[in-house]
């Protein structure tokens, strides 16, 4: 279970003076670094994110921080008219009003771009058609089929926005990744970097048993295992959604369709039809 993470600064270090390397080769120590964990790919060591993404002629580019797609959560088809893209959307109906975007929020601006919005009355106020607009969105069918080609998204509508929820690689402010603050994740980068030493420049390396290559790497691949491992170990809340799920008297065969929001819960069945 991993309850937070920490920059590489620290992890990097450590295996500097463990190793009592002079010449520290810090850029392939990032590189080294992001491809184990990607290698040990534990699930709680990434980051749940939503996105928008705007949809144009049926494709959409993905966020660049994308790992891996979760789910689709909406979506919202515009339909293109006399008004270009933003025809019969929000944007097109302030305009039509003479309302300045600027005057909008970000979250008013770019949450409530749907179509049917041809007409906003004069007196209605912001509140009023925020309420109207957050109560027309709709997942249609067409807004449910996507493929994935690699960067760009495919959709069933020309023009649009999805809303997605995806697995992001977790970086700090200079875009390094971070680590998950774990013994065993320390013990797995540390044996990374010793590998790749071992590959480039043994002789760099004090003691001769860690100058075998191959001992490296199997040193490396234990302790990667044992990292996701130690990822993946349930706390006591996850070991009770897990015994739920072993003891439920019903099986749902569309928890996608309700996103999953009674996987885990304990069931009850009630023999005499009173609540």
């Amino acid at each position: 279970m991993i309850q937070k993470l920490e920059k590489l600064d620290r992890v990097i270090d450590k295996i500097v003076r463990d190793l009592g390397l002079t010449d520290v080769p810090f850029a392939d120590f990032i590189e080294w670094f992001a491809d184990a964990l990607l290698h040990i790919g534990a699930y709680p060591q990434f980051e749940e994110k939503t996105g928008t993404i705007r949809i144009e002629n049926y494709e959409g580019i993905l966020p660049d921080d994308l790992y891996k797609l979760i789910t689709l959560n909406d979506s919202t088809e515009v339909k293109e008219g006399s008004g270009g893209f933003y025809g019969g959307t929000f944007i097109k109906a302030l305009e039509e009003n003479c309302i300045s975007l600027d005057e909008l929020s970000p979250y008013e601006r770019y949450k409530y771009l749907i179509p049917g919005m041809s007409k906003i009355e004069n007196n209605l106020n912001y509140s009023q058609l925020t309420n109207q607009l957050s109560h027309s969105m709709d997942l249609s069918p067409a807004g449910r089929e996507y493929r994935i080609n690699h960067n760009k998204i495919t959709t069933g509508f020309e023009y649009g926005f999805i809303e997605i929820e995806y697995l992001a690689f977790p970086t700090d402010e200079r875009g390094w990744p971070l680590v998950p603050d774990d013994v065993s994740f320390r013990d797995a980068l540390f044996w990374k970097a010793a590998y790749h030493i071992s590959m480039r420049n043994p002789k760099s390396l004090a003691n001769p048993r860690m100058q075998d290559m191959e001992y490296c790497r199997q040193m490396w691949n234990k302790y990667c295992t044992q990292a996701r491992a130690s990822a993946n170990r349930p706390d006591l809340a996850q070991m009770e959604r897990i015994k739920n799920n072993w003891l439920r008297l019903h099986n749902n065969r569309n928890e996608d369709i309700t996103k999953y929001n009674s996987l885990g819960r304990a069931q009850n069945i009630n023999l005499h039809g009173h609540k």
